[in-house]
């Protein structure tokens, strides 16, 4: 009965550690508004465009630059429930602390990240 138990434990955690890290992931939370231009074992470039009214779930980030090519106002909500609003304008440069949030766009949005993985 023991090996069992343990075996199914073990399943479980399994298969719930890919899911847990994957949700944290911009691109496994809002895959229809990533393309991965660039990835190797330091930095990743994302090209991430949304639409007015789309919104990408709670997801981090490690240290990372946007870069605004369409600028747009976004709504980022924080783990805790606090909320703050950016307007970003093209051509604008952000460097940005790693973060966890969620987001919703308020206008259009197209911008460059670069994640440092490092």
């Amino acid at each position: 009965m023991k090996k069992s138990s343990l075996a199914l434990v073990l399943a479980v955690v399994a298969l719930a550690v890919p899911c847990a890290y994957a949700a944290d992931d911009l691109c496994a939370v809002g895959p229809t508004h990533c393309k991965i231009l660039k990835e190797d074992a330091k930095v990743r470039v994302i090209d991430y465009t949304a639409k007015a009214g789309d919104k990408v779930g709670m997801h981090t980030h490690p240290a990372h630059v946007i870069y605004v090519l369409e600028g747009g106002r976004t709504k980022f909500t924080l783990p805790d429930g606090s909320t703050t609003e950016r307007d970003l304008k093209p051509g604008d440069a952000v460097i940005n602390p790693a973060v966890t949030h969620a987001t919703e766009n308020l206008s259009d949005l197209h911008v460059i990240i670069v994640e440092m993985k490092q």
